[in-house]
């Protein structure tokens, strides 16, 4: 599989960085509270859970007299040798910390499609593997998201161990030692190292694996790996009670400085209705699967401004859909599914499901948070490729749908990188009631529009 993998090293390592630097971000732009994380690793390595006001912003959280952020500390961690190097301190590396992130992920996701789509594999799994190396490499999963940020950032970097867990779970499936103790150790760290970057992705990875563990693994099996999953639970404890007071809060919303200083209205969703909440499932629904919520309607409102206003927080720029970045992830995805015949395939979907599910019920919404059902797909793709051996024969109907599909997903999604780069930050509906959808992009491409106050 040479050609394959020139191909897709060509990519990720020339195309990725240039259309980064098309999209206008390059490697030396001071970006948004692109000093963040290096503030968190001085105060960790002085065993504090604080960051300085000034590097945070708007984004930081007031407890008494400290601030604090309800990101992870693993982006932290990266940058503690930055941070001892002297005259390195006050150097922004996000740009690049989110592009390495991305790198790491898309070679743990070729690697694990390797694994199913061999050199003897038939001609139908041919056709599927080389369509989802593309769909992975060119497709919905990196090219849309390359807009560097501290935000992106935290995701990206738990999108990467969220792949590494994957590749970590066929090999399980493929190889002759299946899921033994030392995949498990292995798939445990990636779970913990995920909680530690980015809850979500974290308790999604922690469900998979206990799930797992009951559908294959023996009991003595068990022992280490459980060990490692519930130390980092405990790290994990120990940054909360630093940050909040209390182990299990991983972030008190109401003391968010942006809900006490500008949008206090929030302070009425949060107590109505929690951070997460099932009642917001149908508008999650609308954003990541058919945005017809950027519709304004003849009264200047948006289609949903009443449901937004009651439920939501922020429902943010660019409107967009699996169904037009991810055509061909969801239609092997979904053979994959229905093709599931045991329960360790089917507990390790369930398990990656959290994620989306907490998404779809969040107090905001984001272009970014689509990441999170990735997992969940690109594992669910790897399961049909891996059972399309069983029907080796192709037909010139399901060639024509493949290459159509594929297709739509590349343009689709570097359009969708274009229209990122250029969205502005905060709830959507704040430009689209002022400006209307059009209107917001042609004036930011020449002038961004006023964005809504933020605290000094």
């Amino acid at each position: 599989m040479r050609w394959p993998w020139i191909f897709a090293l060509s990519v990720v390592v020339v195309w990725y960085p240039m259309l980064m630097w098309l999209l206008g971000f390059s490697s030396s732009m001071r970006l948004d509270f692109g000093l963040a994380f290096n503030s968190m690793a001085e105060h960790l390595l002085a065993g504090r859970f604080d960051v300085d006001p000034d590097a945070i912003g708007s984004e930081g959280f007031d407890i008494g007299d400290r601030t604090v952020s309800y990101f992870g500390i693993f982006c932290a961690l990266i940058r503690v040798p930055l941070v001892l190097l002297p005259g390195f301190a006050r150097t922004d590396v996000t740009w690049w910390s989110s592009l390495i992130a991305i790198w790491i992920a898309v070679w743990f996701q070729v690697h694990t499609i390797f694994l199913v789509w061999t050199r003897s594999s038939p001609p139908k799994q041919h056709w599927l593997g080389a369509a989802l190396l593309i769909s992975v490499i060119l497709g919905g999963q990196h090219i849309p998201f390359l807009r560097p940020s501290i935000y992106q950032e935290i995701i990206n970097w738990a999108f990467a161990q969220s792949m590494a867990f994957i590749w970590l779970t066929i090999r399980g499936f493929t190889s002759e030692r299946g899921f033994d103790r030392q995949i498990f150790c292995l798939m445990a760290v990636c779970a913990g190292l995920a909680l530690l970057t980015r809850v979500s992705f974290g308790i999604g990875l922690y469900a998979a694996l206990g799930l797992l563990f009951l559908a294959r693994g023996r009991v003595r099996t068990w022992v280490v790996p459980a060990t490692i999953l519930l130390a980092f639970v405990v790290m994990t404890g120990v940054v909360n009670e630093g940050r909040w007071g209390n182990p299990f809060t991983f972030a008190d919303y109401s003391r968010f400085d942006l809900s006490q200083d500008v949008a206090p209205e929030r302070l009425g969703h949060l107590a109505a209705y929690g951070v997460f909440n099932p009642a917001r499932i149908w508008l999650g629904l609308s954003y990541y699967l058919l945005p017809v919520w950027v519709w304004v309607r003849s009264d200047g409102h948006v289609l949903f401004a009443e449901s937004q206003a009651t439920l939501m927080d922020a429902m943010e720029l660019p409107p967009g859909s699996f169904f037009l970045t991810d055509p061909f992830l969801l239609g092997l995805a979904a053979f994959g599914i229905f093709a599931i015949g045991d329960r360790a395939r089917a507990g390790l979907l369930i398990g990656l499901s959290v994620p989306p599910v907490l998404m779809l019920c969040a107090i905001s919404m984001a272009h970014r948070y689509r990441m999170e059902f990735y997992p969940l797909l690109f594992l669910a793709a790897l399961f049909g490729l891996e059972v399309s051996s069983r029907q080796p024969t192709t037909t010139r109907r399901l060639r024509v749908a493949i290459v159509a599909s594929v297709s739509l997903g590349v343009v689709s999604s570097h359009i969708m990188a274009v229209l990122d780069s250029r969205s502005p930050w905060g709830p959507g509906e704040f430009y689209l009631e002022r400006y209307g959808l059009v209107g917001t992009y042609e004036g930011y491409w020449r002038q961004p529009p006023t964005p809504p106050p933020l605290p000094p």
